[in-house]
């Protein structure tokens, strides 16, 4: 009797068990600042808690709202277990910015961060010695990757502002093949086709979190076309109007997601003066006008929103019926 062997191929899930939890609308938070740039801890709790009640689950801190690259590392540590601890009080799931540092800070805060109970990490590519190709960035995210091999990992994908710029579907197909806990990226960028695409890429246990303006102004066409994660600053100061939008497209109402929308992006253009004043400040400024949270000032070296900025701010914020 002739014998046959059976050749059996098993597709194992790379991400081995890995579960990024941060999902939805998560909300970047701002690094709270005395007048002194030192860091507000007192106020944290406050703000954790605020975020809770308006039914935001997961926060990313550390990001480009956070301003943790004008941070020293001791601050970011000290920072981010302040956040730990607010964040476990008020059950939200949390994601940390490591990268906008040298590269043995990049290295060291990735192997901090491991030792916490995150969700996940994410980080900026190299931004002095960029990244000029798939390649050369795959290996960049992966030895970032390697510091923290049980913790999924997102890459940040803002080149207005990293000048890092390579093909992102040929880099998601890659750095899924060759890092084993890539778990997705924050697409920072104003092109919805091309994060269509890149969406459809990554394996159903990744994520692609639209970000930038994309996260203001395209939540409801976004949401339509299948992306499911948002990443955006207004979610700190509007949260009831951007779950709107997310409860319209729920429930196929196509006219209340547009409208919930157009609202949503009203009030930031409100606040931004239509995105012509400095992101950070003039969203800072928004949050204390609407929620009494302090802020402060931006850290150094970013300039302080103006009183002209914040008079203009309030008109047509009360102009809305939002103040």
């Amino acid at each position: 009797m002739k014998q046959v062997a059976i050749l059996v191929i098993v597709c194992l899930n790379f991400s081995h068990g890995l579960e990024l939890t941060a999902r939805g609308l998560v909300a970047p938070v701002f690094t709270q600042v005395n007048d002194d740039q030192s860091i507000d801890y007192e106020d944290i709790p406050m703000y954790a808690e605020y975020l809770a009640s308006n039914n935001i689950n997961s926060i990313l801190v550390g990001g480009s709202t956070g301003e943790h690259p004008s941070l020293s590392v001791e601050d970011r540590k000290s920072h981010l277990d302040a956040w730990v601890a607010a964040a476990a009080r008020q059950y939200l799931t949390m994601i940390y910015q490591v990268g906008g540092a040298p590269f043995p800070d990049v290295m060291e805060l990735t192997r901090y961060s491991a030792t916490l109970p995150l969700a996940g990490i994410l980080t900026l590519p190299e931004l002095y010695f960029k990244p000029q190709s798939v390649a050369e960035l795959v290996r960049y995210v992966a030895r970032v990757a390697a510091q923290a091999p049980n913790m999924p990992v997102v890459y940040y994908h803002i080149p207005d502002i990293t000048g890092v710029d390579v093909d992102m579907k040929k880099f998601v197909l890659a750095a899924s093949e060759q890092i084993p806990n890539f778990m997705g990226i924050k697409y920072s960028f104003d092109d919805l086709n091309e994060a269509i695409e890149v969406k459809k890429l990554l394996r159903s246990d990744q994520e692609l979190y639209l970000a930038a303006s994309a996260a203001s102004t395209l939540v409801a066409p976004a949401l339509l076309m299948g992306i499911q994660s948002f990443i955006g600053t207004g979610f700190n100061i509007f949260p009831d109007l951007a779950a709107r939008i997310v409860e319209a497209v729920d429930r196929s109402d196509v006219a209340g997601a547009r409208d919930a929308q157009q609202q949503y992006t009203d009030a930031l253009n409100a606040v931004t003066n239509n995105f012509t004043e400095p992101f950070v400040p003039s969203l800072k400024m928004g949050m204390e006008l609407l929620t009494d949270i302090p802020m402060g000032p931006p850290l150094l070296p970013q300039s302080p929103y103006s009183t002209e900025a914040r008079e203009l701010a309030t008109r047509k914020l009360e102009d809305l019926g939002l103040l």
